[in-house]
């Protein structure tokens, strides 16, 4: 049987992402759990392939960030938001963390931010 670990990640972090053929970065713009998937956990049925993949079996809603480098700093000259500010993604597809401080999220990731991300960074 699988442990439920703690997320590895936070609403409101700043992310790189590997998603589809390339990579981008993200904000998280929630944080939650499938149900389902922590049953299978429980009773100790789920596949080798999704337990590999996403072995704590925690999912994020993230607004993807295009056109910012590859490097950590993103470059904002050619930056573009998706229009989804809701998409789902599992632990697994998230690379590492990008250090960014509320100075920083709130003056140019805030519109990749729902209501909810944006009055938490506030807050922190």
């Amino acid at each position: 049987m699988l442990e439920i670990g703690p997320p590895k990640y936070n609403q409101g972090d700043y992310v790189r992402i590997d998603f589809g053929s390339g990579h981008c970065k993200a904000m998280i713009n929630k944080v939650k759990r499938n149900r389902r998937h922590d049953k299978d956990i429980r009773e100790g049925r789920v596949h080798q392939y999704y337990a590999k993949r996403n072995p704590n079996g925690w999912f994020y809603q993230v607004a993807k960030h295009y056109g910012t480098g590859t490097g950590d700093v993103p470059d904002l000259r050619n930056a573009h938001w998706s229009r989804n500010l809701k998409l789902d993604i599992s632990e697994c597809e998230i690379r590492k963390l990008i250090p960014a401080d509320k100075d920083f999220k709130l003056k140019h990731l805030s519109q990749g931010m729902t209501a909810d991300t944006e009055v938490l960074v506030i807050s922190n």
